[in-house]
């Protein structure tokens, strides 16, 4: 599901940002929750939730289930519209993508320190064509 941050998947993403900060009391974005429900596996999304809340047990346990069940049912109903099935092979969303999963990162190793979180955005790789980079080294 490559979709989140369409207008179909908003709710979705607003419904689970609202639970973590109410029934969790986690400071989390909306743009992690993009991130997060747009992994296109169930179980790379409860490992994740899994980690931001620091375990699966009881209530925590009952959220990310319903949360699973929420993506799915989601996920289900977007699969069947062209437009996103365009959105999902827009190639800047890749680009996208690797910010949001760095803004989770960097969430996740802040989370018990009580700092904000502010990562640094990713650098791309600097790549030197072939004679020269052997030049250069």
């Amino acid at each position: 599901m490559a979709v989140a941050g369409a207008a179909s998947g908003e709710p979705l993403v607003h419904w689970c940002t609202q639970q973590l900060r109410k029934t969790f009391g986690l400071d989390v974005s909306e743009e992690i929750m993009q991130y997060v429900l747009s992994i296109e596996s169930a179980e790379e999304i409860r490992e994740y939730v899994t980690d931001l809340l620091q375990g699966n047990e009881g209530k925590k346990g009952q959220f990310i289930e319903e949360l699973i069940t929420k993506w799915q049912k989601n996920d289900e109903e977007l699969t069947s519209d062209p437009l996103q099935q365009c959105l999902k092979k827009d190639g800047t969303r890749e680009q996208q993508l690797c910010e949001e999963e760095d803004k989770v990162c960097q969430f996740i190793c802040k989370r018990g320190t009580g700092q904000a979180c502010s990562p640094a955005p990713r650098s791309p790789p600097l790549r030197l064509p072939g004679p020269e980079a052997q030049a250069h080294q």
